[in-house]
């Protein structure tokens, strides 16, 4: 299989990101995408495609150090049981749906979106991420998870109704164009920190904090361009993290822009007790809401 053999299963989804039309192989097995208008994008040979218009936002993406952490913070119990409960609240909405499409919106790794899959063996999935380091990262995280790297401030390069899910785990932007790429009557599913999350990090460990009143604004925003909520739940859960969890949580998300990893080890050294460990909440909420 060439790379970006998973794009293949997803490439109808695709569109260009310049003037819109739908794109293909140029050439059946060139590592290459074009639409009509002779807009091309090259295929990575790690098995990502970049869909990005030229036109910059200026935002930071992930670097290849936080995506290193964020993927070992993924592989811990208590990310592991959000993942599980993040493809159970996917696998409920998408019970009879044939081949369905999850697009997982600011993918990261891709371990949302491939836990998902491995969920529903059926599906099939696209991370967006403005991350080529994310992009790499979800294009190996399952044979089913095609990768693109997209600027979620910006119109996605994905057509109308392309979509039965939309995924935004600590993610939550761009409903406008969830809601476009949505088949009617689909379905985001939204995961946003509480006020607890992680508290016992926040001030030590220098992490910015959860601004009071996340699900209402979530509400709001989401009621704003015509979604409805259907359901919210809750992952709560307390946990002892090891020194090396502290300082990859911090690591993989964007406090990791404001310190370095030396300071970070020092911090989680100080914080752990005898036994090298700290206890720590993570308390999330997920939420669903029809298109």
């Amino acid at each position: 299989m060439g790379p970006g053999a998973a794009l293949d299963q997803v490439m109808s989804a695709l569109h260009c990101p310049v003037c819109a039309a739908s794109l293909g192989r140029i050439g059946p097995q060139a590592p290459i995408l074009g639409c009509a208008a002779g807009h091309r994008f090259d295929i990575a040979r790690q098995g990502y495609v970049s869909l990005l218009s030229g036109r910059s936002t200026g935002r930071s993406s992930d670097t290849a150090e936080m995506i290193a952490a964020r993927r070992a913070a993924l592989a811990t119990a208590p990310y592991r049981a959000l993942r599980t409960a993040v493809a159970e609240a996917v696998a409920q909405v998408l019970r009879g749906s044939a081949a369905p499409l999850i697009v997982d919106a600011g993918c990261g790794t891709g371990d949302y979106l491939a836990t998902c899959l491995d969920v529903y063996p059926d599906a099939r999935g696209i991370g967006l991420d403005l991350s080529k380091y994310a992009a790499r990262a979800t294009a190996t995280s399952h044979p089913r998870a095609g990768a693109v790297v997209a600027d979620l401030w910006q119109p996605w390069p994905l057509a109308d109704g392309c979509a039965d899910v939309v995924l935004a785990v600590f993610a939550p932007r761009g409903f406008e164009e969830a809601r476009r790429i949505l088949l009617p009557g689909g379905l985001l599913v939204a995961v946003t920190p509480q006020a607890d999350h992680l508290r016992e990090l926040i001030e030590p460990m220098g992490m910015l904090g959860v601004a009071p009143g996340k699900r209402e604004r979530l509400a709001a925003e989401l009621g704003e361009v015509g979604f409805s909520t259907i359901s919210t739940s809750s992952v709560q859960r307390r946990d002892e993290w090891g020194r090396d969890d502290l300082v990859n949580v911090v690591a993989m998300g964007p406090s990791a822009f404001h310190t370095d990893a030396a300071r970070l080890r020092d911090r989680a050294e100080k914080l752990c007790d005898a036994d090298a460990t700290c206890a720590v909440t993570l308390a999330v909420d997920i939420t669903v809401a029809l298109s």
